[in-house]
Order: C-alpha cells, then sequence, then structure tokens
C-alpha cells in the first residue's frame, strides 16, 4: 500500500491495495489514517455490492437511506442518472444525513460509470473551519458584509435539521453548531445549507446572522479539496469533521454505488 498526500487540507491517496483481497485486514489502519487525514481516496477498486458491503461492515454497522429503502439492497444506494446535467452548477454543500438522530460517521461512494469531463466532488474540512474562526481577517469579515461568529459565540448553540425532502417519515434533530469529534476530541463546524433550517432558542435574525457567514467560510478555498474521479475509486470520508458537495457540470452518464455507517449522537 503506497499513501499520497491529496490536498493540503485533507486526503490521502492510496495506490496499490485491493480491498476485495485484502480489505478486512486493512480496516484497521485505515481507520487511523482516516482519523489523521479526515478522507481516503482508494484507487482502482473493482467491487460487486456485496464486497462493497463486507468492507463496509467492517467499520461499523450499515445504515440505510431514504433515497434506497426500495430497492433490491437497502444498505447500497445507486447514484446514477444519464448526463443532461450541465449548466446546472454545484450541488448544495452538506454532511450526509444530518437531520438523523445518529447521523454516519463514514460515507464511501464507488466509482462506476465516470463523464470523460466533469463531475467532480468538493470536499470542505470542518475543523480547519472551526479552528480558523478567530482568526479570521477583517477583510473576510467585511466581505460576508454580515458577523462571522467567534468560536466563544458558538459555544452551547445547537440548530435543527429537517430532511423531509426525502419523505414526511424522515426525522428530524437537533445537533450543536460545533461537534466535538468522537475519537479526536477535536472540534468542526456542524452547520450545512442543505439540511440545516436554523439555530434553536434565538429570533430568526439571529440565526441568520449567524447561520449565513458561517456556511460562506465553511467552504473557504483553503480547506478544501476538489476529487477528480476515476473509475473505481473508492472514496472514504468521515462525516463528523467533513461536508462534500456534487458538481453537477457533467452531459455523460456517471454512476455510483454508496453506502453508509452508523454513527452516534452528535455532541
Amino acid at each position: 500500500m503506497k499513501a499520497e498526500s491529496a490536498a493540503p487540507a485533507l486526503g490521502l491517496r492510496i495506490r496499490q491495495l485491493d480491498l476485495a483481497k485484502d480489505g478486512g485486514r486493512a480496516v484497521d489502519e485505515l481507520r487511523a489514517l482516516l482519523l489523521e487525514h479526515q478522507l481516503l481516496v482508494i484507487a482502482k477498486q473493482q467491487l460487486t455490492s456485496q464486497q462493497l458491503m463486507d468492507f463496509g461492515r467492517g467499520w461499523g454497522e450499515l445504515m440505510t437511506h431514504p433515497s434506497s429503502v426500495a430497492r433490491k439492497n437497502p444498505y447500497v444506494q445507486k447514484l446514477a442518472n444519464q448526463g443532461d446535467v450541465k449548466g446546472k452548477g454545484f450541488g448544495a454543500w452538506h454532511s450526509d444525513m444530518t437531520w438523523h438522530p445518529t447521523p454516519p460517521w463514514i460515507t464511501m461512494l464507488h466509482a462506476q460509470t465516470i463523464p470523460i469531463s466533469g463531475g467532480d466532488t468538493g470536499y470542505a474540512n470542518q475543523h480547519l473551519a472551526y479552528e480558523s474562526l478567530d482568526r479570521a481577517s477583517l477583510d473576510k469579515r467585511r466581505m460576508f458584509r454580515r458577523h462571522l461568529a467567534t468560536q466563544d459565540e458558538l459555544e452551547g448553540l445547537h440548530a435543527f435539521h429537517v430532511g423531509k425532502g426525502f419523505g414526511e417519515h424522515v426525522p428530524d434533530s437537533v445537533h450543536p453548531v460545533v461537534r466535538t469529534h468522537d475519537e479526536t476530541g477535536r472540534k468542526a463546524l456542524y452547520v450545512n445549507p442543505e439540511f440545516t433550517s436554523h439555530i434553536v432558542d434565538v429570533t430568526e435574525r439571529e440565526s441568520e446572522r449567524l447561520l449565513w457567514p458561517l456556511w460562506l467560510h465553511a467552504v473557504t478555498e483553503e480547506f478544501t479539496y476538489r476529487h477528480r474521479w476515476s473509475t473505481g475509486d473508492l472514496v472514504i470520508w468521515d462525516n463528523r469533521s467533513v461536508m462534500h458537495t456534487a458538481i453537477l457540470d457533467y452531459d455523460e452518464p456517471r454512476s455510483m454505488s454508496r453506502i453508509v455507517i452508523q454513527g452516534n449522537v452528535p455532541v
């Protein structure tokens, strides 16, 4: 197994590892690398849905996703379209399923069909976003034209997360605005424009005053990595500290398989 940095902000590229053959033995080492780098790119993997599930179970309990519960295999979500999305720009930045009481701590995305160009995924390190709040320059604060909160101002705040776009049966949840990582103890911003509707126990105006600058700050380029997919890539990331977004700039077929691993109640 060989590894190299994917980007200064986050991510490690791993080569010469066959997960179909050696995935079970590699989980402990990969987990340690994930905690350090927040995201892993494992190239050239040929995995069936069953092999992807077997590998995922080495990390924890698999979760279903409401977009796939009607499929034959409820644990493997098929993300596919026939292209023709060019010009639609970016999807919304988010961490997966934050509306769930115990959101997944890991997402794994396996590429099967990739457009010749486009279809990248952006990732943002929310540890860096939080840790840089108090160092944000005056110019950056002026750019937002709103107040960018300090770490102290966010202490103890909670936000409401909504997933009703997946159906009325999907739960809502309240989680800390700043999440403490279960294993490393590092703090990260834990609000996103896809699922976070408002901060609780403050006025609507105060909620907007806090959230909009945080969302802009959270995806500052210095905190991000843009992954250009190749067929067979398996990307694993830690939803406790990473947001992501699909970049919808392609006009050819694109298909992926996704699994998510059960997490804990965010604290």
